[in-house]
């Protein structure tokens, strides 16, 4: 058998040069562990100790409990602010490919306040929370090779895991410097606190003995602002469990941002030992890799040879004829060919990582792996052609566009396969970026609303035979414009008062939040045009 041979040409894996070592060197004698330094904090980490517990707070009240409104938009850009502020503070040196993250990061947390997005949740929320750890970590310079590559999955691990819990205890050394005397106002602030919890004790053993002893004035003064705090309580406990809930929060996000300021936690994945162990992975023979993707290739030509007439019907829009209903033919193998796509992609990365040598190394790997990425194109356009003759027939929703845009995500991930056999680039790059591309400007588009208009316009044109209303509900406020349109030009007396219902649950939903921090812009707008028509 022959070794694992490296060259130049690894880069299309690790996006650059793989270190050798020393002759001899041994993996299990290099520690990936140092031993950290102690956290020594300054000025500004002591403050970054303090707003970190009022972002914890935030997070709790405004984005944890519900992640709606904009209450998340609001947090996204106090935290963005406070982090970057915190960063030139610290005289750290910001990579240009940060502000890129930043970017993402806002347009993410700006959608809260513009649209719902029911029909993408939860993934918004994931999006904006992995974005948000991730700039962080690149605008430390924390990123292994130094930018966005194919090690993004280690570099993701050390910022939600490693980088946060390594520092968790940190933030409380940055409190103590407040009261220490390198922060000359900051030492007033425990004695003052101290006074004021001890001046609530002895007022709590005090007031009802006053109360007792006095004629009936200061009782009556002290009911009247007990009076005024009635209804109160409950508010009390709520904050004091928000606040109980901000303390490990607090702690994460100043472990995060101090701990990747001050390259605490941050070697677990040395650069060349990291690269060194990923080039060891290399044991799979080349005969077992041809073997592999060959067998795939044949296979999947056989099956579409086999069936070309059914397979591919449904691109010129006919239905075969053993097939009398739309619904049960587009829906047929399509799940499945997705499945099937997804598969060749993690086959044909496992494969080019695990193989005995790069793909630039062997001509006829290169070949497979192009064949087999076409053929995933092939089975993505068929289960696309499925998905569009089933949204003519029935419409769309948010259940049937997600899975086309997945689709296309899949078909740009295969193009790169292709063109990764010709050009040197890492596809993991390409993969984030064209995935952030597409979920940002969904995010950003409403498509909620987009799903509801365009069946409402396809129904009053009558080349929809329904309107569902159930996809109405689903679409929440996003709908209500639609449904407006559609109550305005309807004939039919079962659906207006289905339409009337729908209106009234969207008004009554959007008045709970009016002026909370779930309120949105798309709420505000559902409940005017709603009191308008309904007046």
């Amino acid at each position: 058998m022959d070794k694992p041979e490296m060259n130049k040409n690894e880069t299309a894996w690790t996006s650059g040069a793989l270190g050798r070592g020393e002759p001899g060197e041994s993996l299990s004698e290099t520690r990936l562990w140092k031993k950290k330094d102690p956290f020594v904090p300054d000025r500004w980490d002591s403050y970054l100790a303090l707003f970190a517990l009022l972002l914890g707070f935030l997070f709790v009240r405004w984005v944890l409990l519900s992640w709606q409104g904009w209450g998340v938009t609001l947090f996204t850009l106090v935290f963005c602010g406070l982090v970057t502020l915190y960063l030139l503070k610290k005289g750290l040196p910001i990579p240009k490919s940060s502000w890129f993250w930043l970017v993402v990061v806002i347009l993410i947390g700006l959608s809260y306040s513009l649209w719902a997005n029911n029909g993408l949740a939860p993934w918004p929320a994931l999006l904006l929370f992995f974005s948000t750890v991730y700039w962080i970590l690149c605008a430390t310079g924390g990123l292994i090779l130094d930018k966005t590559s194919n090690l993004l999955p280690l570099d993701g691990y050390n910022a939600l895991l490693v980088i946060p819990f390594s520092n968790f205890g940190c933030q409380y050394k940055g409190l103590a410097l407040l009261v220490n005397n390198r922060v000359g106002w900051g030492k007033q602030i425990f004695p003052i606190a101290l006074g004021l919890f001890l001046a609530l004790i002895v007022t709590v053993m005090v007031l009802p003995l006053l109360m007792a002893a006095d004629s009936g004035g200061f009782a009556k003064l002290i009911q009247g602002i007990l009076d005024g705090f009635r209804g109160f309580s409950d508010k009390f406990w709520e904050t004091c469990w928000q606040l109980l809930l901000a303390i490990p929060i607090a702690a994460y996000i100043f472990g995060l941002v101090a701990g990747s300021a001050h390259k605490r936690g941050t070697d677990l994945f040395e650069k060349d030992i990291t690269l060194k162990k990923l080039s060891g992975l290399r044991i799979l023979p080349m005969t077992t890799v041809y073997i592999l993707i060959g067998l795939l290739c044949s296979l999947y030509i056989l099956f579409i040879g086999s069936q070309a007439p059914y397979f591919f019907s449904a691109f010129v829009g006919q239905r075969p004829e053993e097939w009398q209903v739309y619904s049960s033919y587009a829906r047929s193998g399509f799940f499945e060919l997705c499945r099937i796509a997804v598969i060749n992609l993690l086959v044909l990365i496992a494969a080019n990582i695990i193989s005995q040598q790069h793909n630039r190394d062997s001509m006829l790997l290169r070949i497979l792996n192009a064949v087999l990425a076409m053929l995933t194109l092939v089975l993505i356009a068929t289960a696309f052609s499925k998905m569009a003759l089933y949204i003519g027939a029935y419409g769309l929703s948010m259940r049937r566009l997600l899975p086309c845009v997945l689709m296309s995500f899949m078909a740009i991930i295969c193009g790169g396969v292709i063109a990764l056999q010709k050009w040197s680039f890492s596809i993991m790059r390409l993969a984030v970026g064209a995935g952030i591309f597409m979920f940002c400007t969904l995010c950003i588009i409403n498509p909620d609303s987009l799903v509801a208009k365009y069946n409402g316009h396809r129904y009053l044109a009558g080349t929809l035979e329904n309107f569902d209303m159930e996809i109405l509900y689903r679409s929440g406020a996003a709908g209500v414009h639609a449904a407006l349109q559609v109550y305005e030009q309807n004939s039919d007396p079962t659906l207006e008062l289905e339409l009337q219902e729908y209106l009234l649950i969207q008004q009554q939903q959007a008045d709970k939040v009016a002026g909370r921090p779930g309120d949105s812009l798309e709420r505000a707008r559902a409940r005017q045009r709603i009191i308008e028509y309904l007046k």
